[in-house]
């Protein structure tokens, strides 16, 4: 986890870091963890938190509670799956709940923001791995069966001439003819 607060040399602050234990499961079947660690006197207000997967299979990371705060609980929304670090060593940041105008976001959590936005937003090359969270665009010529036949081509969809509908870019190589 990190702070939003900076020190005075505009330095993010460094990071503070547990492994969570699991400690059972709640009644929908839920595996719950927990981690206790400490958070020194001036860390300031919390403003994301960095998780990795150590386990060797994906899994469903629903929320994180940060309890026994000065301020309260912070409370942070997932929902998202989190890959095992063995197919993607990239840690993931999480942010928490609080929303802030743009001229108030921290330069730490700015940073984290836009280094996630890059991600999401890929480079439009290479094949798709199942941990890529990317949502690009690509065209898609492969409906029908044009390389079999002319005849079999269907439009290019999601091109200037027919942008709709689209598909989130696979990397599969397009058909040669079409």
């Amino acid at each position: 986890m990190f702070s939003k607060n900076e020190n005075k040399t505009g330095l993010d602050k460094s990071t503070i870091q547990d492994y969570a234990r699991k400690i059972g499961a709640d009644g929908d079947g839920n595996m719950q963890y927990e981690s206790e660690f400490e958070v020194p006197s001036g860390f300031g207000e919390i403003g994301a938190i960095l998780v990795e997967n150590e386990h060797h299979k994906e899994m469903y990371l629903k929320d994180i509670v940060l309890d026994g705060l000065p301020n309260g609980p912070v409370n942070v929304t997932c929902n998202s799956w989190l890959h095992s670090k063995h197919d993607n060593k990239q840690k993931r940041v999480f942010f928490t709940n609080k929303l802030y105008l743009p001229s108030q976001t921290p330069d730490g959590l700015k940073r984290y923001r836009a280094e996630e936005l890059t991600i999401l937003r890929g480079n439009g090359q290479g094949e798709r791995k199942t941990y890529d969270r990317i949502y690009d665009y690509d065209v898609y010529n492969d409906l029908g069966d044009p390389d079999k036949k002319p005849e079999l081509a269907r439009p290019v969809l999601g091109g200037k001439q027919n942008p709709y509908p689209r598909r989130c870019r696979t990397g599969r190589p397009r058909c040669d003819t079409g």
